[in-house]
């Protein structure tokens, strides 16, 4: 059943989602992107833990609110922000949840704003958020 945007309240968690980052999925996103400074996840100075490109964490988040929202094509991303506050390990668990900050009509497009956060571990906050859509009329 499609969503109906124009129900959608602030404060409303839109998109809640767990997911592994394991090695294949990061390779996925860099190949995706062809981001060819980024062959595979990072190594720790150490050489021993191996760590996510950032910006594959931001797009994990932002796909559960694409899946769960149903977004059309024709959408357009007008913004996003975001802050990583730690790095995330190969191999760890991420929980992304988007939460619905604004939701208006302007010049008959329905603008929606959603505010992201994606802890790692279940209880360790990696990065926050804001994402801002305009779904098609």
């Amino acid at each position: 059943m499609p969503v109906d945007y124009a129900n959608l309240k602030p404060g409303q968690v839109v998109s809640q989602q767990a997911c592994v980052l394991d090695a294949a999925t990061v390779a996925r996103y860099v190949e995706a992107v062809g981001d060819q400074t980024a062959a595979g996840p990072v190594l720790d100075a150490g050489g021993g833990a191996r760590y996510v490109p950032a910006m594959t964490v931001a797009a994990i988040s932002v796909r559960g609110v694409v899946n769960d929202l149903q977004i059309p094509g024709g959408t357009l991303h007008l913004g996003q922000e975001v802050e990583f506050t730690d790095a995330v390990k190969v191999g760890e668990t991420l929980t992304c949840r988007a939460t619905l900050a604004q939701n208006s009509v302007r010049g008959g497009q329905r603008i929606l704003v959603v505010i992201l956060a994606v802890e790692a571990g279940g209880s360790r906050t990696v990065m926050t958020g804001k994402s801002t859509i305009m779904v098609p009329p």
